[in-house]
């Protein structure tokens, strides 16, 4: 397993050499990852069964010898790549992580620039890779790859195999992530369980002025208003930002988490459990609930893309059919602390779940963009530009 830096990359990009690396998505801390008891019940990879008719692409992909990825930050990939090398030895995988969409996508089309095709596949986040990388030809279906009875199927898929692809074609950028991302929390010492079951619950007079909030015109405080406004319209966004006189904050979830968990606010927008967990380590916090609100959540998701003209095409099948199964699934969501859209896998951050039959919105589908786009215009139209 190869890890390259940037300038490295770049180095053997100009050679036309394959680079890449990986990564990890949303959640993941390597001591969390390491004392998680999710780690501890991950299936090894490479127990995965293969059965004959796979004979041909696991030669092909070892004729090959090299798979090149582009990841984001993280360890999580870093350790399933090692799985995978072993379940398949002689096949080498170069990795390359990065956490900024434009680092990525300027050295990726840097490279192609030049004519040099680095990257076999791609997990990173959808809406850039969909909104800036298709309309360039960056992409290649990925769903032609998919061949394992496993992983075809319908039933092991939130809400079905079609719908985990976000482009609007359905074949581009598949979503093996589904983590939702609970906006509203309270303080179960000044507000009763069960209290707030919707939006319009947050409506009551009695929150007025005490609801406090993450920025709404960008990050999380944006998504979720575009979540409201797609379940109740705007009019129900300008009475929970105006009428109900929040308090606007811009400090960040730190901030926002240790208000709620000190009793200065009984709600709050933002908190997320990166900053809330580290408090319930010295013992606070666990006066703090996340609200279940499909009117308010957002589920976001890490994708898969097959790159246009990948120069190792075997290798990228075999491994998209592997990352997707359930023993990787639960090794990749354990490792990451996250949750895969797979039904049959546990669920490794408890904080981000979906409940079942119930519907979240999705910013990173394709067909959301000029929603969540439109709601941005009308909050700054309410509030000014973020400062």
């Amino acid at each position: 397993m190869a890890t390259l830096n940037r300038r490295a990359f770049l180095r053997v990009a100009a050679l036309g050499a394959a680079a890449s690396a990986a990564a990890g998505t949303l959640a993941a801390t390597a001591a969390r990852s390491t004392a998680s008891p999710g780690a501890a019940r991950a299936v090894p990879v490479q127990d995965v069964t293969w059965g004959p008719e796979w004979d041909d692409v696991i030669a092909s992909a070892r004729a090959e010898g090299k798979l090149s990825l582009l990841t984001v930050v993280g360890g999580g990939y870093g350790s399933l790549v090692e799985s995978f090398e072993r379940a398949f030895p002689g096949i080498t995988v170069e990795r390359l992580a990065e956490s900024s969409a434009n680092t990525w996508l300027g050295q990726v089309r840097e490279g192609r620039r030049a004519g040099n095709y680095a990257f076999d596949l791609a997990f990173v986040q959808a809406n850039r890779a969909i909104a800036d990388g298709a309309p360039e030809g960056m992409w290649a279906p990925i769903r032609p790859l998919l061949a394992r009875s496993d992983v075809l199927d319908d039933r092991v898929w939130r809400d079905g195999l079609d719908a985990r692809f976000l482009d609007a074609a359905h074949n581009l950028c598949f979503a093996w992530e589904y983590q939702v991302v609970h906006a509203y929390a309270i303080n179960t010492d000044l507000v009763p369980e069960g209290e707030i079951r919707t939006v319009q619950d947050l409506l009551d007079p009695r929150w007025k002025g005490r609801i406090r909030y993450l920025d709404p015109r960008v990050g999380s405080g944006l998504l979720s208003a575009a979540s409201v406004a797609r379940a109740w319209g705007t009019d129900v966004v300008r009475q929970l930002l105006i009428d109900q006189q929040p308090i606007f904050t811009s400090s960040g979830p730190d901030t926002v988490t240790e208000a709620l968990v000190r009793g200065q606010h009984p709600i709050a927008l933002g908190v997320r459990p990166k900053a809330l967990n580290p408090l319930r380590e010295q013992g606070l916090g666990y006066n703090v609930q996340y609200l279940d609100l499909p009117d308010a959540d957002f589920a976001g998701s890490t994708s898969m893309l097959y790159f246009d003209r990948a120069p190792h095409p075997a290798a990228a099948k075999l491994f998209a059919n592997w990352i997707l199964t359930r023993e990787a699934q639960t090794a990749l969501a354990s490792s990451l602390w996250t949750n895969s859209a797979r039904t049959d896998v546990d669920a490794f951050e408890p904080d981000g779940t979906a409940t079942p039959g119930l519907t979240y919105y999705e910013p990173d589908r394709e067909a959301n963009y000029e929603h969540t786009a439109a709601t941005q215009r009308f909050i700054r139209d309410l509030l000014g530009p973020a400062s």
